[in-house]
């Protein structure tokens, strides 16, 4: 037997320095990340510790707005919250960083979702576009090829 039953709890959510750093850059069109002191990885976003060597990390550095995917998918089932489908996400290594951040694609024809586009394709270069407002939110920024 199931009951259906929804609860919505409210609540902030503190997001430490790093992030904190990484939003408010957002707001002014920049992406940062963080540099290990040990082994010199960029991490995007930034985190407050190397996952690498497990060390602290205080170095925020911005990377650039040029990237290459590394992993895509493209979305064609709707689901609560949800663009209206179909969509792309990508994993993006922006110049500078040594990790992948998710996020939209646009700017390329998902018509035919049984085929992936040949610009999204692993190691297609695309760039990141900003939307008119930032609001020091992921999605200020999509990725779109470059």
């Amino acid at each position: 037997m199931r009951i259906p039953g929804e609860w919505r709890i409210p609540y902030n959510y503190t997001i430490g320095d790093s992030a904190t750093s990484f939003f408010e850059a957002l707001r002014e069109r920049r992406i940062l990340g963080c540099r290990c002191a040990s082994c010199e990885r960029v991490a995007v976003p930034p985190k407050s510790f190397c996952e690498h060597c497990f060390l602290p990390v205080t170095e925020l550095v911005e990377v650039g707005q040029h990237g290459v995917i590394e992993a895509v998918t493209v979305v064609t089932a709707p689901f609560a919250g949800s663009p209206p489908v179909p969509y792309a996400v990508a994993y993006v290594r922006l110049e500078g960083a040594t990790s992948a951040i998710a996020n939209y694609v646009q700017g390329v024809d998902l018509s035919d979702v049984t085929t992936l586009p040949a610009a999204l394709k692993i190691g297609s270069d695309v760039q990141v576009v900003f939307g008119d407002e930032p609001a020091g939110r992921v999605t200020d920024f999509w990725f779109e090829p470059a």
